[in-house]
């Protein structure tokens, strides 16, 4: 059982859930959970089973046969500087891209590109918070890996539009020998 909580993210302990000792939940820096919102990491049923009832559990068996009853569909990967809406559902297996959006009470089955708003039961992909162009730029910016101090010190572009944001962050980064 693994679960990772970048720097500076808000989850409580009840809406990251793990089942199994392969289970993993990773979530990037910045990034939060609304109230009631959860993800699984794990916890799948085997739909071919006869019955859907763990009866390992029930006779109280060794814990790696009552694992045996569920799984995991891969990792569930939730990247830097997504927000998840309030009782929103992150189902095992799933990778959120860095910069999206999940909108309230949606169910997300799917991987959801980088800067999406998805949203919707299962959730689908409304629209994209910014351009195709955009959203390449603040992948290679990847502000969230900044300083506290680098953050602090560019707090004005954050606000100021996005256009203005990419041009005064590679304008930095130029400075800086990182482009």
């Amino acid at each position: 059982m693994t679960i990772t909580i970048g720097e500076h993210s808000k989850a409580f302990p009840d809406q990251l859930l793990i089942f199994g000792p392969h289970d993993t939940i990773q979530m990037g820096k910045f990034s939060g959970l609304s109230v009631g919102a959860k993800v699984l990491g794990g916890g799948e049923h085997y739909l071919d089973n006869v019955a859907n009832f763990s009866l390992r559990s029930f006779h109280l068996q060794e814990i790696n046969e009552v694992e045996s009853d569920i799984y995991a569909k891969g990792p569930t990967i939730i990247g830097n500087d997504v927000i998840i809406g309030v009782n929103a559902l992150v189902i095992s297996g799933v990778k959120i891209g860095d910069g999206a959006v999940v909108g309230a009470g949606s169910v997300v089955t799917k991987d959801v590109p980088p800067y999406a708003i998805v949203a919707g039961i299962p959730a689908k992909i409304i629209r994209y918070r910014f351009s195709e162009k955009q959203i390449k730029a603040l992948l290679r910016i990847r502000w969230w890996d900044w300083s506290i101090e680098e953050i602090k010190e560019f707090k004005e572009y954050f606000y100021a539009g996005v256009d203005t944001f990419i041009s005064k962050a590679f304008e930095k980064m130029k400075k800086e020998g990182r482009l």
